[in-house]
Parts: structure tokens; C-alpha cells; sequence
């Protein structure tokens, strides 16, 4: 069993192809999601001339998978990095990493969203908006960055059940519980098991389930994300978690799919709803939707993008410094182009492309070869040569950014 442990924590500790890839899928959705927003129905920075439920559905449709996608991931890789460097040296790595970019980067990261909003408003004043909150921490809002302070939160928790646990139980009891959690939770049922601290949170917030606007702990989200992070920190309990993860994902993407087309349907239930049909809909095929879809994909990369490719390590390096940066230039692009009279689905490609354009040069010039580098990602590359090693530590993948 010892061998088997080592063997599963040497997997969660390796650089992972399959996994970089899937990750920078996931961060660029977001980059498509942001882009889409100023057209859709739903309040916004930036309100297009066009607003077309369409990109509605697509917005929503994403959110299905992608936070507990990247959720689990950051799970998958916390095991083998806490066991690689101990508690200590693990809470400082990941406050170097994590917490220190989320407070030093937000004046890069949202404060060019918050210009970009009062200027909107300003030339466009009968444009309706969004009242402002009134909640005092809303001054300080994290944004797109909650992800990075609930990973924050998450691993205080961890931190603190890696000293308390082994006070209160034996270590062969632990590895005991750990083989049967990770073997539930890579077998053929794993979806059903995934989806359940899912439909506590849906219990609760049956509107769904959004990142925190402020720094204040929300228990829905923290249930949501949290299981999505045990969920993958389950999974790097065994040393074939990968290779089982693979069995049935086109089933089980096929599944997601349709489970997303019946909730966009029925849509989420208004406030007071109670009719079965909803209960349904939001506890049961809105959860297991999601984990279809969180397992599907990642058995699609561990199934066909499993051979490194030297341009997509790049864009997982370049990921962290995209999903830091890209809120703003999405914001001012929307901007940009929100009065002109073009085909909405041709402002949405320029919002994305310019906003590729930009995050991407400004890393490549900026961050890859400088001290921002090393200070995000562990190391600075080669400012010609495109990296095609598999050196790097797969830790920086923990947080899914």
C-alpha cells in the first residue's frame, strides 16, 4: 500500500499534457465566456447594441463545467505538491503564488474594469445598469480573481485537516479511507458520487452557484468548490486515477450535453418556485451535468492529448498571466466596439481576438523571461526559445488558472 501511495503522489506531482491542455481549454473558455457577456441578457460591464439570448445560452452552458473543472484539478495537483513539500513549505508557496498575485495584481486585474464601467455609464447614461451594492466589502471586490481567494480558503482548510487528522485517526486508517475514495470516485459511478455536495449547495442556492462577489465566505460556493477540490484531490489517491478516468467518457460527455440542453430548457426556478419540474432540473440534472461533463473531459485528454506539444505548453505557461489580465482588455474592447452597427457574433471574435492578442504579447514580452515570471510560475523561460521540456513542476497546474 506504501508503494501505491508513492506511486500516486509521483503522478499528481508530474508535469501532465493531458491536464496542461484541459486546463488552458478551460482558461480560454473564460476568455469566450467574459467576450460574450456585453451581448447577452445578463448585466454587465459593457452593454452592446446587440443582446441576443443566444449568447445567454452559451454563457450558461459553460458555467456548467468549468469552475468545478478547474476546481478539481487544483485538487488533483494540491495532493502531490502538499506531500512533496510538507505543510510549511507548501502554505508559502502557495501565498507566493496564489494570495500574494491576487493582492498585488489587482490594480492591473480589476481596476481597469471598474474605469471602463464608470466610463460606460458616463457616455451612456440611458443605458440601464446595475445598482451599485451596498455592501461595504464590494469596495474591495476580488472579481474574476474569487477564484484565486477561495483556492486561498480551500487550502487553509486542507493546511489545517493535515494537522488535525493525524491526531485523530491512524495513518492506516486514512489510507484506508483514501483507497475507497479514490477508487469510488474514479469508477463508473464517480459522477453521481461527485455530484453530491453539488446538490447541497443547489439545496441552498437553487438561483446557482456564482464566485463570491466579495472576500466574505459563501457556503454554497465553498460546498460547491470545495467537493470539486476533494473531488480531485480524491482522485490523486490512486496511481491509475488517469488511466481510469478514461473508461466511458464519450458517454458520459454525450450525457452532459444533453443534461445542459434540459436545463437551459427549463432554465433555473424564479424565486418561491417549487413546481417538481424545477426541483428536478436543479437538483439532480444540473449537478450530474456538471460532473459528466468535469469527468468526460478529462477522460477526452487523458484519452487523445496525452503527447506534449510545445505550443500548448506555452499557452498553459502563459495561461496564469491570461486569466490574471484579460478582464480588463475584455472590458475595453467591448467597449470599443458596443455602439457599432457589425453582426454581434463579429464584435464578439474581435473582443476575443484583441484580447488574446494583448494578454499574450504582454506575457511574452513582460512576464516569460522576467522576475514576473519566476514570481508566477516558478521559473522564467527562454525569451526566444519556446520551452519543450517537461522540467517544470506540474504544481503550477493546482490552480487551474
Amino acid at each position: 500500500m506504501t508503494e501505491v501511495r508513492r506511486s500516486a503522489t509521483a503522478a499528481a506531482s508530474e508535469r501532465i499534457a493531458s491536464l496542461d491542455a484541459l486546463r488552458a481549454g478551460a482558461l480560454f473558455l473564460g476568455v469566450v465566456l467574459h467576450s460574450l457577456m456585453s451581448v447577452g441578457t445578463i448585466g454587465w460591464v459593457v452593454t452592446d447594441d446587440s443582446r441576443v439570448p443566444v449568447a445567454d445560452a452559451i454563457i450558461n452552458g459553460i458555467h456548467v463545467f468549468r469552475m468545478p473543472l478547474f476546481f478539481a484539478l487544483a485538487g488533483y495537483f494540491a495532493r502531490g505538491s502538499l506531500a512533496r513539500r510538507g505543510p510549511r513549505r507548501f502554505a508559502a508557496d502557495r501565498a507566493k503564488r496564489i494570495l500574494a498575485p491576487m493582492v498585488a495584481l489587482w490594480p492591473v486585474a480589476v481596476l481597469p474594469v471598474i474605469v471602463v464601467a464608470i466610463a460606460f455609464a458616463i457616455t451612456h447614461p440611458d443605458v440601464p445598469t446595475t445598482p451599485p451594492s451596498d455592501d461595504p466589502l464590494a469596495i474591495a471586490t476580488p472579481a474574476h480573481l474569487w477564484f484565486l481567494w477561495s483556492l486561498t480558503q480551500l487550502y487553509v482548510l486542507l493546511l489545517l485537516a493535515s494537522w488535525l487528522l493525524p491526531k485523530v485517526t491512524s495513518a492506516e486508517r486514512r489510507e484506508r479511507v483514501s483507497d475507497a475514495l479514490a477508487r469510488v470516485l474514479t469508477g463508473p459511478a464517480a459522477p453521481l458520487w461527485a455530484a453530491i455536495p453539488l446538490v447541497a449547495a443547489l439545496w441552498l442556492q437553487p438561483s446557482g452557484i456564482v464566485g463570491p462577489a466579495t472576500l466574505r465566505p459563501e457556503l454554497p460556493a465553498t460546498l460547491a468548490f470545495g467537493g470539486a477540490f476533494g473531488v480531485g484531490w480524491c482522485w490523486a489517491g490512486t496511481a491509475d486515477a488517469l488511466d481510469r478516468l478514461r473508461r466511458g467518457w464519450q458517454l458520459r460527455l454525450a450525457g452532459g450535453v444533453v443534461l445542459t440542453a434540459l436545463c437551459l430548457i427549463v432554465g433555473a426556478p424564479a424565486p418561491g418556485q417549487s413546481s417538481l419540474l424545477g426541483l428536478l432540473t436543479t437538483l439532480v440534472a444540473y449537478p450530474l451535468a456538471t460532473w459528466l461533463w468535469v469527468y468526460g473531459l478529462v477522460g477526452f485528454a487523458a484519452t487523445w492529448l496525452r503527447a506534449p506539444r510545445t505550443g500548448v505548453r506555452y499557452l498553459a505557461e502563459a495561461s496564469y498571466w491570461v486569466y490574471l489580465t484579460h478582464l480588463g482588455w475584455v472590458c475595453l474592447l467591448q467597449f470599443a466596439v458596443a455602439d457599432l452597427a457589425w453582426p454581434w457574433p463579429l464584435k464578439v471574435l474581435l473582443v476575443i481576438a484583441g484580447t488574446m492578442v494583448a494578454t499574450l504579447s504582454t506575457y511574452h514580452l513582460l512576464v516569460r523571461s522576467t522576475l514576473i515570471g519566476r514570481w508566477l510560475n516558478g521559473r522564467t523561460y527562454s525569451f526566444r526559445r519556446p520551452s519543450a521540456g517537461s522540467d517544470q513542476p506540474a504544481e503550477l497546474a493546482e490552480a487551474s488558472r
